[in-house]
């Protein structure tokens, strides 16, 4: 699959595989009396692969013509689909679908690769119409919305009651916020939905994974499956037998992250006793978190000791983090932040206070000239200051956690009272709460399995954390002021996880919560497949 060019690659328009094409219309075509709606059939992929679907199925051409629906945009596109027989109409989906299917007309088959438009890209005029249609299903599209969403779900709402869809979808689907009501229309509109994932990217041109997403109405049996193949060519070589030894799971009628359908029925069930067990503490009730800092120009206002020193600022700045590669343990004591100074570490934050500048010092407005020199107060965030070259700020953190993990996350007690950048997030432990016990109880196998479960992990392989993921995240307490801060700090400073979670484990989740050896063990796979499968994805990405 290519971009067709500059304009249709804003316009989220890329041709299917046709592997791709051929396999979610042979799943969903079944009779030759099925009616067919393709709602962006672009250059015609789709369309191509239902005509020979028709064909071996014993359709006539005029069966064809009155049985199949193709809508494109794009007259260039419309006239390029027409050539394969069926029926297309030039025109916007969401206004077509407005005058003549809404309440009026079911399909059979849905399928198609709907674009992939961000909000800012996506034609006023069709997303008002697009919004308003969503609004009316009861559905709250925002900012954040992409084009591809309300074609799914508008989509869907035109099968008939024993219809199937079959489409190209972003693999965001799985995890991201603005698509969790969706997420929860689905896995109550659709009996049954299967999710086609690959560990390899199999468009050509863009760093966009994706699904294919299989949903039947009407069906006997219930609930989701998740199928994972390693790239186009395992599509190919299986064809429909990948679908047949999937298992089945319960489906959860909820908007949570669909990331979990990766486990098995009897991985899930552990989790969600967990999850609901009164004796693991929910986040909220350890610590508030929110965003570190934003300065708006770190270029500026983030330095290293060279810099303090060659502007003589040093009554003039103060401890700050700004990279998680700077946290090495569970603690940010003296010692590391001499250590990061040494080495030449950006740990230096200007703050000459909210005064005017005639009233600051001469080497406090000699460096502020400099970054004016530089353009630095111009940036966005600068700019609409009272005072651009000062950040205000709110609470200290009492500890930071780390916002995008590589391996994993963890929380680092801020011992130095240092700021922090929002590349992490800071944590304020609440009354009455041991910080150095719940830093030291992040650490254990359930913790680490259910955050795979609530970050985000795209192509690159880091997990993602924003303050309401944080907040859903739950660590077993029972038993934690057993545990010896200074030994998992050591642990984790050597890159010795398996050490610390053998040791938490025993502590937290054996004595702690009563876990058999079977369940912890239980819980490891659980990690290390979720743990696994995104750093697999990582490196895969880097060889493609």
């Amino acid at each position: 699959m290519k971009p067709i060019d500059g304009y249709n690659k804003l316009r989220g328009g890329y041709y299917t595989p046709d592997k791709i094409s051929e396999f979610i219309t042979e799943w969903a075509v079944r009779t030759p009396d099925d009616s067919v709606l393709e709602p962006s059939c672009g250059d015609g992929s789709f369309l191509d692969a239902i005509t020979t679907r028709y064909r071996a199925l014993g359709a006539t051409d005029e069966e064809i013509r009155e049985n199949v629906l193709g809508i494109e945009l794009d007259d260039a596109e419309a006239e390029k689909s027409a050539k394969y027989g069926t029926t297309v109409v030039c025109k916007d989906f969401f206004t077509y679908y407005q005058e003549k299917i809404e309440n009026k007309i079911q399909f059979d088959v849905i399928v198609g690769n709907p674009p992939f438009i961000r909000y800012q890209h996506f034609t006023e005029e069709y997303r008002k119409v697009a919004f308003a249609l969503m609004n009316k299903q009861g559905f709250r599209p925002n900012r954040l919305t992409n084009i591809w969403l309300p074609f799914l779900v508008l989509s869907c709402k035109a099968l008939k009651p024993n219809g199937r869809v079959g489409m190209v979808i972003p693999a965001e689907l799985f995890q991201v916020d603005y698509a969790a009501e969706t997420r929860q229309f689905l896995s109550t509109f659709f009996d049954k939905l299967t999710l086609v994932t690959f560990k390899q990217l199999v468009f050509d041109d863009i760093q966009q994974e994706v699904i294919l997403l299989l949903g039947e109405r009407g069906c006997d049996k219930h609930g989701i499956r998740v199928v994972e193949l390693d790239n186009m060519e395992d599509l190919t070589m299986q064809g429909q037998a990948c679908l047949e030894n999937t298992e089945l799971k319960e489906l959860d009628h909820s908007r949570d992250k669909w990331v979990k359908y990766y486990l098995s029925s009897e991985e899930l069930e552990l989790l969600k006793r967990l999850n609901s067990n009164p004796g693991i503490s929910d986040a909220t009730d350890l610590f508030e978190v929110n965003v570190g800092l934003v300065s708006g120009e770190n270029d500026f206002f983030i330095m290293n000791q060279a810099t303090v020193e060659e502007f003589n600022l040093q009554h003039s700045v103060i401890p700050i983090i700004s990279r998680s590669e700077q946290l090495k343990g569970v603690r940010l004591t003296n010692k590391d932040y001499n250590n990061l100074i040494e080495l030449g570490k950006k740990v230096f934050f200007f703050a000459p206070g909210d005064k005017e500048l005639d009233a600051l010092t001469n080497e406090q407005k000699s460096y502020i000239q400099w970054g004016e020199e530089k353009g630095f107060n111009k940036n966005y965030k600068c700019r609409i200051r009272p005072k651009w070259y000062h950040v205000s700020q709110t609470w200290y953190a009492d500890a930071f956690l780390i916002r995008q993990a590589h391996l994993y996350p963890r929380i680092i007690l801020n011992d130095k009272k240092a700021l922090v950048t929002d590349t992490l997030h800071k944590i304020r432990f609440l009354e009455g709460i041991d910080g150095k016990q719940v830093a030291a109880a992040f650490l254990n196998t359930y913790t680490l399995a259910l955050s795979e479960t609530l970050g985000r992990s795209y192509g690159g392989g880091v997990l993602t954390f924003e303050p309401g993921e944080i907040r859903k995240i739950r660590i077993p307490m029972q038993m934690a002021s057993r545990l010896d801060l200074q030994t998992i700090d050591c642990w984790q400073r050597n890159g010795e996880i398996d050490k610390i979670l053998k040791y938490t484990d025993t502590i937290l989740l054996r004595d702690g919560l009563g876990l058999s050896e079977k369940e912890i063990g239980l819980l490891h796979d659980i990690w290390e497949k979720l743990h696994n499968r995104r750093i697999t994805r990582k490196n895969q990405r880097k060889r493609i």
